[in-house]
């Protein structure tokens, strides 16, 4: 594989690569963040960012001997994303040839039925293939409280969900008002619950009652 060219990424047009986990996770959060700029922070979001500072910056005691990068800048012009991978290992070459990169993913929590951090991880190896000139066939989510690895194999499914989730993204960024919401249970867990309101929202009448008590008379 032959790298591309290094082009420098404009934040304006190249949105974070973990849009795509946002994106996947709930398409009216990620415009809320990403378009209209609305951020909650809450116990979740914190400690979040607490693991990864942490990561980017310290080596587990029982992290393997293998050398490793963090906090590595990787864009990809495919993909139109530009972000930051949390580690990157790189593996020895069975054939001899040169180290193959091995991304690894840092999550809080267990893994759930609706996370799509696999393709968050997918892009960040699509990026090192494009920056790197190299195939990447596998990479890792490392769940902190549980502190388990799991491996994730790039296959051909999983890059076109990758891709086909950067071109929903971009065509997102461009729309002018934010999809409605679709209730699910993972919406409890979201910081933006209070702000996007969509039990309320995606039920009028619920809607209509809500608004009419602002205005009721005591």
């Amino acid at each position: 594989m032959t790298p591309l060219p290094l082009i420098p990424a404009d934040p304006e047009t190249y949105p974070p690569l973990s849009a795509l986990n946002d994106l996947l996770f709930c398409e009216r959060r990620c415009f809320l963040h990403r378009v209209e700029q609305v951020w909650v922070e809450n116990h979740h979001t914190a400690a979040g960012s607490v693991d990864h500072r942490r990561v980017h910056q310290t080596r587990d005691a029982d992290e393997s001997s293998l050398r490793t990068a963090r906090g590595l800048w990787v864009v990809s012009h495919r993909l139109r994303v530009v972000g930051v991978a949390d580690m990157v290992e790189f593996h020895p070459n069975p054939a001899g040839g040169p180290e193959i990169p091995f991304p690894v993913e840092y999550k809080r929590g267990k893994r759930r039925k609706w996370d799509n951090n696999d393709v968050q991880l997918c892009a960040q190896a699509m990026a090192l293939e494009e920056m790197l000139g190299v195939d990447i066939p596998a990479g890792a989510l490392f769940f902190v409280k549980s502190r388990r690895r799991q491996d994730v194999p790039f296959d051909e499914k999983l890059r076109k969900r990758t891709q086909d989730a950067a071109t929903r993204l971009h065509d997102l960024l461009t729309q002018r008002t934010a999809p409605p919401p679709r209730p699910h249970p993972k919406c409890k867990q979201c910081s933006l619950h209070k702000v996007c309101l969509p039990d309320l929202i995606a039920d009028p009448a619920a809607y209509r009652r809500a608004a009419a008590g602002l205005f009721r008379p005591h």
